[in-house]
């Protein structure tokens, strides 16, 4: 987590985000809510 979090840092743009009690699977609760908030702020975007 320590790269992802210095790539946060020098990426004006990035958005990191820590979702607690999830891992590396889409389809866990936490994951998929921030992978749909993700797209919708992307399609709001434009």
């Amino acid at each position: 987590m320590t790269t992802a979090w210095e790539l946060a840092n020098r990426w004006p743009e990035a958005d990191f985000r820590i979702v607690t009690d999830a891992g590396h699977s889409a389809y866990e609760s936490g994951i998929t809510h921030e992978l749909l908030s993700a797209t919708d702020a992307f399609l709001l975007a434009g």
